[in-house]
């Protein structure tokens, strides 16, 4: 059979391995978490950094989260930090947020951050 097919005992044709899935010997096997792949192919491919999979799809983490390459959920940027390029950065100081913030705030005047 071509990559990313497989036959039955028996079978005088190949059958195309489901999206999701890939051939390996004769079986087709689950991606492994985080990754994808289309019908018929011989192996999955990690989502890209700041993507994770969903059913056979990579798509993008929400604002204020973060993931590795290969991954199948994003993790939301602790309080005191905010998400940029995929990275959780420490907000300046005298600045804050609160988990999975996409921007520091500056504190009001008369208030300054403490741990935050």
């Amino acid at each position: 059979c071509a990559a990313g097919h497989v036959s039955s005992e028996g079978n005088a044709s190949c059958t195309a391995c489901s999206a999701g899935k890939y051939a390996e010997g004769n079986e087709c096997k689950q991606c492994a978490a985080g990754h994808v792949s289309p019908e018929g192919t011989a192996s999955c491919t990690a989502c890209s950094a700041g993507k994770y999979a969903e059913g056979n799809e990579c798509k993008q983490c929400a604002a204020g989260h973060v993931s590795p390459e290969g991954t199948a959920s994003c993790t939301a940027c602790s309080a005191g930090k905010y998400a940029e390029s995929n990275e959780c950065k420490q907000c300046a100081e005298g600045h804050v947020s609160s988990e999975g913030g996409i921007e520091c705030t500056a504190c009001s005047a008369g208030k300054y951050a403490e741990g935050n």
